[in-house]
């Protein structure tokens, strides 16, 4: 079968494979720790706001660039004085790609990131009027990702999906904060207002979803109340983040840039 779904202006259709479902009449934040309870953009589900002092950012940017060269020359690729984070696509073929997407799956701890990362948390905490941190007790969870989407390679992002379908991810709030390549045509598409709607007005696959032939460990959004989700990408780019609760429908950021990498920072932050 196929699946649509629009951010902004544009359709995207995708062959998918997987039985489809709905869940129980329950909003799924209604009865976990809303992080965004003492904002005034919770009904939105996101904002978007600086994100660190300039010469902070800069030291987090070449930070991370130096850490993904290294680890394309680990994978079998080749790197020099020109490589930046926006010029990655130019640095890997299909195969080196695959393999530094495996490299850092699992992202890192937050004791690797190039600047003390309780900057990080109070910045957070001082947004969301909660002290919050990455670590997520009884977990392993003490970490930040990076994300890489080349353009026009459609394989290379997770379709739309709520992170909260994986029990793990729930009572949390998310940031995107591009370090390369984030504008109207690549940034990260939202569902804004999904995160307050039952389960039952979602349809999706009931597991990990396959489009076009790739898997993936999240399930793809097939409808929202009845019709195609309808995405919008807020327009943002370097040392700005979206904050926005993982309750809400977002994914499917492909990236439209014609030569543009875009690379953004994951993090996810518990309550204290």
């Amino acid at each position: 079968m196929n699946v649509s779904y629009q951010i902004d202006d544009e359709v995207i259709t995708l062959e998918l494979d997987g039985e489809v479902v709905s869940g129980a009449n329950e909003v799924l934040l209604a009865q976990d720790t809303n992080l965004m309870a003492k904002t005034d953009w919770q009904d939105k589900g996101y904002t978007v706001v600086p994100f660190l002092k300039q010469e902070d950012f800069d030291k987090v940017k070449a930070g991370i660039t130096k850490m993904i060269a290294g680890i394309i020359e680990a994978c079998g690729g080749k790197v020099d004085e020109a490589f930046t984070l926006a010029r990655y696509h130019l640095y890997v073929d299909d195969t080196v790609h695959l393999a530094v997407a495996k490299a850092i799956k699992d992202g890192w701890l937050v004791t690797e990131f190039p600047i003390d990362f309780q900057i990080v948390n109070d910045r957070m905490s001082g947004l969301l009027h909660e002290q919050v941190c990455t670590e997520l007790k009884g977990s392993q969870y003490d970490s930040f990702f990076l994300r890489i989407v080349r353009p026009k390679k459609y394989a290379d992002n997770n379709p739309p999906h709520r992170d909260v379908w994986l029990d793990r991810l729930r009572h949390a709030v998310n940031i995107y904060a591009p370090l390369s390549g984030s504008n109207k045509g690549s940034a990260l598409p939202i569902l804004p207002g999904s995160h307050l709607l039952m389960e039952s007005q979602i349809e999706r696959t009931a597991a990990g979803a396959r489009l076009n032939g790739t898997q993936y460990t999240v399930p793809c959004v097939t409808s929202v109340l009845g019709a195609i989700p309808h995405m919008t990408r807020p327009d943002l780019t370097e040392n700005e983040m979206m904050i926005f609760t993982p309750y809400m429908v977002h994914g499917g950021g492909y990236n439209l840039n014609e030569n543009e990498t875009r690379t953004s920072l994951e993090v996810r932050f518990w309550k204290v």
